[in-house]
Parts: structure tokens; sequence; C-alpha cells
């Protein structure tokens, strides 16, 4: 990795680790610490923040480790499909918050690496490009970005580096049929043919998939552009998705088109994630799955057809994505807005728990839940705004109190509807 001595403009903590990806993907590179911070302009101590907290991030969304050596050179370890599939998460995002560093490092390293390639020719390679590009254009009946371009010209060009040394991509019988059956198969089959053409050595089979797979990955699935085939059946199923919620739920949506649009946007990258393992960045679903219980479990009734379709399963943090969006649509299709509830606690608070979720458990709808003493409440009163104070203990209530809800668990069918109903008037 050549190093620029001149002054380095400060970079926020994404650009720094978005760098530090990077570099231990190049060429060539020794990656040791100093380097790093020398070219990301920052001090040992920060230099060493950012790789802990790239390493963690590495290994939840993609089950890679940082491995360092006897002499301190950092290096990837782990399956080389998820390094590939790190390396598209990571380059487009540098592309997005990082040009300099692209511009400066990471191109002119590849590029170095290709020319010293006997086997590639990589002049003809960066001539040809643009015609290449615009024959998959028309062959998947889609535009690519700018920033597209960037990225599928110098992804290429590793997979090129990669593949001399050589590499094996492992993919299952069943991931390889389906990539098989795709449109962007043609498109990759036509990439490594050109290819082929400006590289001595056999460019391996297993990059065509991988290609086809790169292809899908960074499609925009746009609800207003459908019309293959493909298109046509994820529409199909996420209209019958939306039917099967409905019925579940007992709900029904007003801003049907919007919600339509905004699941098919979502669901076509998450069938490729299910189908390659590729995990999804949720931090947040075990607030989810607690705040928000019966939307969850509905929303993965709801799947049920869904996942057969496509003979896949949703990781819970999948599901909890699916779910946020019903939800979202759900309350905006229906003017309700998010009902503040009083807990009153004494002496139990694991049953006071146990009543939270009962309570979350009665409707679909996000609830704020706010808590007080029986103590406070006797004296001070309930808070402002408040729709709904539920307790399980006795307490004494006025005719100005809001509604006091007495409960002892489990909530009777009665309770249940009759708190549904409350909750969920607008």
């Amino acid at each position: 990795m050549s190093l620029d001595t001149s002054p380095v403009p400060e970079l926020s903590a994404q650009q720094r680790r978005c760098n530090l990806l990077l570099m231990l993907y190049a060429p060539f590179a020794a990656i040791q610490l100093e380097k790093v911070g020398q070219i990301n302009g920052v001090d040992l101590a920060t230099t060493q923040k950012d790789l802990a907290q790239l390493s963690t991030e590495i290994q939840r969304l993609h089950r890679l480790e940082i491995v360092v050596t006897e002499k301190q050179i950092y290096r990837l370890q782990g399956d080389l499909l998820d390094q590939r599939i790190c390396l598209i998460n990571g380059l487009r995002r540098a592309i997005r918050t990082s040009p300099d560093f692209i511009r400066q490092h990471f191109s002119p390293n590849l590029t170095q690496a290709l020319s010293n390639t006997a086997n590639f020719d990589n002049p003809h390679y960066h001539g040809q490009f643009p015609l290449l590009l615009e024959r998959i254009s028309q062959l998947l009946s889609r535009e690519f970005s700018p920033r597209d371009e960037q990225f599928l010209n110098l992804y290429l060009q590793f997979c090129l580096w990669q593949d001399i040394s050589p590499t094996q991509i492992a993919f299952s019988d069943g991931q390889r049929q389906w990539l098989h059956e795709k449109p962007e198969f043609a498109a990759a089959e036509l990439i490594v043919n050109k290819l082929q053409t400006l590289c001595a050595s056999n460019i391996a089979d297993c990059e065509r998939d991988f290609i086809a797979l790169l292809l899908t990955l960074i499609k925009n699935y746009s609800y207003e552009s459908s019309g293959t085939p493909e298109d046509e059946k994820l529409m199909k199923q996420i209209e019958e998705l939306v039917a099967n919620f409905q019925d579940v739920s007992g709900m029904t949506f007003s801003s049907y088109e919007g919600l339509i649009s905004q699941l098919f946007a979502h669901l076509g990258p998450a069938i490729e994630r299910c189908r390659f393992a590729i995990a999804v960045d949720s931090q947040m679903q075990d607030e989810v799955n607690r705040m928000y219980p019966r939307l969850m479990r509905t929303t993965h009734d709801a799947l049920h057809d869904f996942k057969q379709a496509y003979d896949i399963e949703f990781s819970p943090e999948e599901v909890g994505l699916v779910a946020v969006i019903f939800g979202a649509w759900l309350m905006q299709g229906n003017a309700l807005q998010e009902k503040q509830i009083l807990l009153l606690t004494d002496t139990d608070p694991k049953l006071e728990e146990a009543v939270e979720h009962h309570i979350r458990e009665a409707t679909l709808m996000p609830l704020n839940i706010k808590y007080q003493t029986l103590e406070e409440f006797h004296r001070h009163g309930a808070p402002s705004g408040v729709a709904m104070i539920v307790t399980p203990y006795a307490t004494l209530t006025t005719d100005a109190d809001p509604l006091v809800i007495y409960t002892q668990l489990p909530l009777t069918k009665d309770e249940r509807k009759r708190i549904r109903s409350l909750l969920e008037a607008s």
C-alpha cells in the first residue's frame, strides 16, 4: 500500500474504518497499524480503537476475523465467499464516504498489482470496460449509476487479481442452481467470456457464479421498473403476503401501493441474503421483540407462504425488519398515534414485567409504557397525556383518572379484546 505523506483531512470514524477494511483487501498489502494511522491521519490509540470496532462489526455481519501475525501484520481470515460479500458492502460504502482514499490508494494499488501480472492485459481492460458495461445494461434492462460503474470496475479487477492466485469460492449445489436460473447469470457469462480474452490463465468457473451473485446483490429493486418474470413473481408473492398479514391481524392498510413498493424494495435483497446466509445489520432486534411481540408473531405467520415460495428461512432480524415496515404502514394508514400507557408498580418487578408483556401482546400498535409507583399515583395522580393505566395491584381511583385496568394474569379473552379495542381506537 503506497503512502501519501501530505496532510490528511480529518476523517470520521466511519471513513477511517472503511479505509482500514479496504487496506486489509489490498494486493501486496502488509498492513501494520502504524501505516494505517499514517494514511488515516490519526494516532496509534485511535487506530487500535478503529480496529477493535471493525473487528466486532465484520465478525457479527460476515463471520470474519482480523488476525495478527508475529510480525504485527494484520490480515482477514474467514470463508472466501464471506470475504467477497464483505468487500461488496465495504467498497460500495467507501465509494460514497471515502472517495479520496479510493482514488489515492485502493484503485492505484489494484491497478499496479494487475499491471505487474503477465497473465492480464490491464490497459485493454480499462478500454473495454465501458462497452462491456453498456452490453450488461442492455441485457439486464438496468441502468447503472456512476457509482455502480466505479464499483464494478474496481470489483471485477479485484476478482481477477484474486482469481489469478488462484482461488475457489464454495457454493452449494442449491445456490449454484439458484444463480444459474437468474437473468444475471447470462450477464455474468458475458463478463467472464470478455475478461477471459484479456487473461492468459483460465478464469475459474466459480467466478461466473459469483459475478451473477454480485450483479444480483447490487440490483436496485424498484416497484416502478418491475416487469421481468422474476420481478413479477416477487410482486405476486408480496401481494399475497400483505393479504395474509391482513387476514392474520384483522387490520387493513389504506396506503396499499406505498406498502407494496417498500416491501418490494426490501424483500428482493432479503431473498438473496437468506439464500446466501448474509446477515442483516439489525442491532435493535431484542428491543423489537420486547416492544412488538404480537407484531413480530403476526409477521412471522404471514411470511409462511412467502418462505415456501422461495424455499428460504428468515432470520429473526429479517422478520423484525419486515415487521417494522408493516407496523409503520399500519399507523400511517389508519392515522393511529402511539398510545401513552401508565403501568403502576409496587413490590413485584417480575409480575410487572409480565403485565407489560401481556399488554404489548394485546395490540399490533407501538406503545409508550411509562412507570409510576402506587404511592406516587395516590399522591399526585397520573401524568397528563396518559390514555390508560394498568396495574396488577388493587388501587384507589377517582372519576378524574384515565381508565384504570386492574388485571390479574393471565388475561382473559374478554380483557384482551377490551384492551385492544381501547388501544387501537383512533
